[in-house]
């Protein structure tokens, strides 16, 4: 039997394990992990504790050690698809499908990505399915997966010369007009960034900064960084979508730490200061990103001033929404105390072990 406890540590697992691997999360026709966007074409910024719910769901899908199903916490007989599970399941119809449609191979594709299958993701993709646009976003975020961001450049480019669907499950038509605007914009100066970065002479990690998609330099007028306060010239850069931007990009990207530190930045800059102590912490205990002499200095920056408006680091950052969110999978805070819990009862069977064995030694 799967204990609740083994299923919080896996969480802890499932981001040390996927580090290196920069997993993508392309839509998905039936779980899209999408920004909302307004139906005047606005895109709306997730609310930080559901962003955060969304993707921790992707991190524990993508964890080898996350088990499948787990016990159901209203009822001992029964047991749950874990997000993995649910990934698994849709898997394996998946393939039973014959003559799959593209959009049923992109879906088999992305799900295979979310399971850390970069190799069965490609494979997922016949002939037939390969072209279009469709086809050749998804062999953009399978190379990205494959740490190829030269052949994932290069998708992309071609994406952008493709004739785009009109509609695509699960994606409004707002939405998928500011995901392909997107693709064309941040998302693929993202990749050549990365490109030229892989063929160059990649920064020194104590010289590393996030990436620069918005040429944005988070200093105020005296070039001095300052949580809550831009340049003008350089809030001048920062597109009013933003935040939407870098959200949805870390929700394909979930295990990249330098777009989550971007995410950090912006939310910074928009004076929620709570949120952006978070990611950093998050960057520095979880990525091991405490080498990154940048970060460290905004993260003493980002910390004071949110300890001066008062936020404590366990304060919900934002207000509950009129309609109910779906059931949250276990939160990081419920992470750490299983894995306080876990480790003070290995430290007493250790204790306990040694006193007995002293005692037999002693006779």
């Amino acid at each position: 039997m799967i204990r609740p406890g083994m299923l919080a540590l896996g969480a802890v697992v499932a981001t040390l394990l996927a580090l290196l691997e920069g997993r993508a999360s392309l839509h998905h026709p039936d779980d899209p992990m999408a920004v909302l966007v307004s139906a005047a074409g606005v895109p709306e910024p997730l609310p930080f504790d559901e962003f955060g719910r969304r993707r921790l769901v992707l991190l524990n899908a993508g964890n080898p050690q996350w088990p499948l199903d787990g016990p159901d916490p209203n009822d001992p007989t029964k047991r749950l698809k874990s997000d993995r599970g649910i990934v698994k399941d849709r898997i394996d119809k998946g393939l039973k499908l014959r003559d799959r449609t593209q959009v049923q191979s992109v879906a088999l594709a992305v799900d295979q990505l979310r399971f850390g299958r970069p190799g069965e993701a490609d494979g997922a993709l016949v002939a037939k399915h390969r072209q279009g646009y469709l086809g050749n976003v998804t062999l953009a975020h399978i190379a990205v997966a494959q740490g190829d961001w030269g052949r994932a450049f290069n998708f992309f480019s071609i994406v952008n010369e493709e004739l785009p669907p009109k509609q695509f499950p699960g994606l409004t038509p707002q939405q998928l007009a500011w995901q392909l605007k997107l693709n064309s914009g941040s998302l693929l100066k993202l990749a050549r960034l990365r490109m030229e970065e892989a063929r160059g002479a990649k920064p020194a990690p104590e010289s590393e900064l996030p990436d620069r998609i918005f040429d944005v330099n988070f200093v105020n007028a005296a070039g001095v960084y300052e949580p809550g306060v831009l340049a003008p010239a350089e809030q001048a850069k920062l597109p009013s979508d933003s935040l939407a931007i870098v959200q949805q990009l870390v929700l394909w990207f979930p295990t990249d730490p330098r777009l989550y530190w971007l995410l950090a930045e912006v939310y910074a800059a928009k004076s929620e200061f709570s949120a952006a102590r978070k990611i950093m912490d998050e960057c520095v205990s979880t990525f091991t990103y405490s080498n990154r002499k940048i970060l460290m200095q905004h993260r003493e920056a980002v910390t004071r001033a949110a300890d001066a408006k008062g936020a404590p680091p366990d304060e919900p950052l934002f207000a509950t929404p009129d309609a109910p969110l779906p059931p949250p999978p276990i939160s990081m805070r419920t992470v750490w105390i299983y894995f306080g819990a876990v480790a003070a009862v290995a430290l007493f069977a250790v204790t306990r072990a040694l006193v007995k064995w002293r005692r037999a030694a002693s006779r």
